[in-house]
């Protein structure tokens, strides 16, 4: 099938669900989570002063890894989980499920460009394998067999409205109407990236 010099195909993390008129009232139930926002702005009132509203593709890196964790005399047990990585901000866990990936034809504009390449991705799945996988085993510690690195995109709403203080920018999770607050906060601070990067390397702003 053709696209258009302006599209390009990804892996889109998840699916999308969530429509453009949802989000004043998923903005109102983050922000009183939060205690951020003006609680004094009902949703209406939220919805009147979105300055723009527009849907993004944020990187992330995918890793299958297999755990194999020896039980002489019985055979290794092997355990498979899946490793994450946020290719912009550095921060790396286990997904507790295995996402459902399709591939899309988006606006190339609406695509963030990654700040760890494929290249890095080893030392950020090592920490995970090290610090998050092996403390959970006090004796022996576990082999690991990673996959190659996948590049997914994790659809996000970025929205913008005005504040009595300014401006404010808004991040939804376009597959589960969640505010991702916490995850845009970190791509800025540089505070979860491993290597010279973390040092005044290239760091994405919003």
């Amino acid at each position: 099938m053709l696209i258009g010099k302006q599209e390009k195909y990804i892996e889109q993390l998840g699916e999308p669900t969530v429509a453009a008129d949802a989000l004043p009232g998923l903005i109102r139930k983050a922000s009183g989570m939060m205690k951020k926002f003006n609680m004094s702005m009902d949703e209406n009132t939220i919805r009147q002063r979105i300055e723009s509203s527009r849907l993004i593709h944020h990187p992330m890196w995918i890793i299958k890894n297999t755990v194999v964790a020896t039980r002489r005399p019985f055979k290794p047990k092997r355990i498979p989980n899946m490793i994450f990585v946020d290719a912009v901000s550095g921060y790396r866990g286990l997904l507790s499920t295995v996402p459902f990936i399709s591939e899309v034809s988006v606006d190339k504009n609406s695509i963030v460009n990654p700040v760890i390449d494929e290249a890095d991705v080893a030392r950020y799945v090592k920490d995970v394998q090290t610090m998050q996988i092996d403390r959970s085993y006090v004796l022996k510690k576990p082999q690991h067999e990673p996959s190659e690195p996948r590049l997914v995109h994790l659809p996000l709403w970025k929205v913008v409205i005005s504040g009595d203080q300014g401006r404010e920018i808004h991040y939804i999770n376009a597959n589960t109407g969640e505010s991702e607050a916490f995850m845009s906060g970190r791509w800025a601070s540089g505070v979860d990236l491993i290597d010279e990067k973390s040092e005044g390397g290239p760091v994405w702003r919003p």
